[in-house]
C-alpha cells in the first residue's frame, strides 16, 4: 500500500469517527426536552454542512493525481479540523447542557 493509500485510509477512518460521534450526539438530543433539541439539532446540523464539505473535498482528494495530491491534502486536513472543533465544542456544549439539566 502506498504512502498516499495510507493516508486516505486515515482520512476515511477519521471521517468515520466523526460520523459515530454526530450519531451519539444525534441520540443524545433526542432525549432532551423540545427547547434543547431545536438548539442542538441546529448545531448537529452545521455540523452534518462541515462533515459533507470535508467529505466532498476527501473525495477530490481520493480522486487527485500526483501532481494536485500535497494541495488537496492540505484542504482535507483543513475541512476536517473544522469539523473536528465543532464536533468538540458541540460534545461540550451538549455535556454542559447535560449538566444543567441536572442540577435543576
Amino acid at each position: 500500500m502506498s504512502s498516499k493509500d495510507v493516508q486516505i485510509k486515515e482520512m476515511q477512518d477519521q471521517l468515520e469517527i466523526c460520523e459515530v460521534a454526530i450519531q451519539e450526539l444525534k441520540k443524545r438530543a433526542e432525549r432532551s426536552n423540545a427547547e434543547t433539541q431545536v438548539k442542538y439539532y441546529k448545531k448537529i446540523e452545521e455540523l452534518r454542512l462541515l462533515q459533507k464539505h470535508a467529505r466532498q473535498k476527501f473525495d477530490e482528494l481520493s480522486k487527485a493525481g500526483e501532481d494536485s495530491w500535497e494541495l488537496l491534502k492540505q484542504d482535507v486536513g483543513s475541512a476536517y479540523e473544522n469539523v473536528k472543533k465543532t464536533l468538540t465544542e458541540t460534545q461540550k456544549a451538549f455535556q454542559e447542557g447535560l449538566d444543567e439539566s441536572k442540577e435543576k
